[in-house]
C-alpha cells in the first residue's frame, strides 16, 4: 500500500494514498495483442489528454508497468502468454503496482470471467469494445478512489474454532493503537459465535440497533455513530449486539469500505467457517493473520484455507501465519508446520493459559493488563510488523 504519513493533532499517524505532483499527465498502460483494439482504446484515452503506453503481451506489460509507473492499466482478458487474471495477480504482488487500478476488457460476457478478474485484483471488467464514456468514467472512478484516504485492513482468521483467533484480534487491535496512536476499529464479524464483547467487557448502546438494520442506506457519518469506544482507545463494531446475526457479502463489503475511509486500521475478527462474508473480507484485506495451534486439525485447516485462498487469487504474501499457544508439550514443531504449509510462520505466541484465562475473565487485553509478559511482547511485535507494512 503506497502511503504517506501525516501527523494527527494528537500525535498519531494518518495513512493517505499517495498522489501525483501538480501538473502530472495521467499515464495509462494498455496491454492487448490486437492492434485495432489498441487503436480504439488509445483514441478514447487520448481524448482525455492522457498519455498512452502500450504492450502486446503480459510479460511486456509487467516490464513496462515497472519502468513506466502508469496511473492505471487496461488489459485484454486473453493475452498470448497469460490470462488477464494472471497478469492482475502478478501486478498485485509487486510493491510498485500493488494499488494500481486495473481494468480488464474482454469479448466474453460470462459471469465466471468477470468474477475471476475481480478476485485476481482487477478494479473493473468491461465488455469489448467498451463504450467510450463508460471506459473513461470507470478509469476516473478508479483514480479518484486511489487518491482517497484508505485505512489498512487486517483480517484475523482461525484455522478452526478454539485456536484463540479472537484473543489475537483483540490484542493486536489494542497493540496497534498503542504503537501508532492512530484510529483503530475492531469489527466482530463472527456474528453468531463472536466473543469480542466478552474479551473487552463491553456492551453497545441502543442507537446501533436502530441504524445497523438499514446498512444499505448508511453513509460514513452513520458508521461513526455506531462505533463503541473502549478504554484501550480503540473503537468496536458489534453487529450481533445491534440486531444482526447475518450479514450478506455485499453488506460486509460496504461496511468495511466505509470503515477503512474513517480509520487508519480496521481489524476484523473473522469466523473460522469459509463463507461468502469471509471471501468479501479477504478481497479487501491488506493482510490476513492466520491463527493456528501446533496440532494436526489446526494445521489441516490452515492448509485448506491456503488452497481456497489461492483459488480466490489471494497471494501468500498477504497471509501472516501466527502460531498460538506455542510450544506445547506433544505439539508439532515449528519447522514441521512450516514445511507442511510451504510458508514461514511469522509469529509465535507463548502457551500461557493462566495469564490468558485471567485476561479473558477480566475482559482486559493482555497488552494492557500485563504489557511486559511474553504474550504481550509477541502481540506487540505482530502489531509493529503490520504497522511497518502499512507504512511502506
Amino acid at each position: 500500500m503506497n502511503a504517506e504519513l501525516w501527523p494527527e493533532a494528537r500525535g498519531g499517524v494518518r495513512l493517505v494514498k499517495s498522489g501525483r505532483t501538480p501538473g502530472h499527465r495521467t499515464r495509462i498502460l494498455v496491454v492487448d495483442r490486437d492492434p485495432s483494439a489498441v487503436a480504439v482504446v488509445r483514441s478514447v484515452l487520448r481524448s482525455q489528454d492522457w498519455e498512452v503506453i502500450t504492450a502486446k503481451s503480459g510479460a511486456e506489460g509487467l516490464d513496462k508497468a515497472r519502468v513506466e509507473g502508469p496511473d492505471a492499466i487496461v488489459t485484454e482478458l486473453d493475452l498470448a502468454d497469460m490470462t488477464g487474471p494472471d497478469l492482475c495477480r502478478a501486478l498485485r504482488l509487486r510493491n510498485e503496482t500493488a494499488t494500481t487500478p486495473i481494468i480488464v476488457l474482454s469479448t466474453a460476457t460470462g459471469v465466471s470471467e468477470r468474477v475471476a478478474s475481480l478476485r485476481a485484483g482487477a478494479f473493473d471488467y468491461l465488455v469489448k469494445p467498451p463504450d467510450a464514456q463508460e471506459l473513461v468514467a470507470r478509469i476516473k472512478a478508479a483514480l479518484d478512489l486511489r487518491k482517497e484516504k484508505s485505512g489498512f485492513v487486517v483480517a484475523v482468521l482461525g484455522t478452526k474454532g478454539g485456536v484463540g483467533a479472537s484473543v489475537v484480534a483483540v490484542n493486536v487491535a489494542a497493540a496497534l493503537r498503542q504503537e501508532t496512536r492512530s484510529g483503530v476499529v475492531l469489527v466482530d464479524a463472527a456474528l453468531r459465535t463472536g466473543a469480542v464483547d466478552v474479551l473487552l467487557n463491553m456492551h453497545t448502546g441502543p442507537s446501533g440497533g436502530r441504524l445497523l438494520p438499514r446498512i444499505e442506506e448508511l453513509d460514513e457519518g452513520d458508521f461513526e455513530a455506531i462505533l463503541t469506544p473502549h478504554a484501550t482507545g480503540i473503537q468496536v463494531l458489534l453487529p450481533q449486539q445491534q440486531g444482526y446475526d447475518v450479514l450478506t457479502a455485499d453488506e460486509m463489503h460496504r461496511m468495511l469500505m466505509s470503515l477503512r475511509r474513517l480509520r487508519d486500521f480496521v481489524v476484523v475478527d473473522m469466523p473460522p467457517l469459509h463463507d461468502d462474508n469471509v471471501a468479501a473480507t479477504l478481497d479487501l484485506a491488506d493482510r490476513v493473520v492466520l491463527v493456528l495451534t501446533p496440532e494436526i486439525p489446526a494445521l489441516r485447516g490452515a492448509r485448506l484455507f491456503l488452497e481456497r485462498a489461492a483459488q480466490m487469487g489471494l497471494s501468500r504474501e498477504r497471509v501472516v501465519p501466527v502460531l498460538n499457544r506455542f510450544p506445547q508439550k506433544g505439539g508439532l514443531p515449528r519447522q514441521a508446520i512450516e514445511n507442511a504449509l510451504g510458508i514461514s510462520v511469522q509469529g509465535a505466541v507463548p502457551d500461557d493459559v493462566k495469564l490468558v484465562t485471567y485476561s479473558v475473565n477480566r475482559g482486559v487485553p493482555v497488552v494492557e493488563s500485563h504489557p511486559h509478559s511474553a504474550v504481550a511482547k509477541q502481540m506487540d511485535e505482530l502489531a509493529r510488523s503490520l504497522t511497518r507494512i502499512a507504512r511502506q
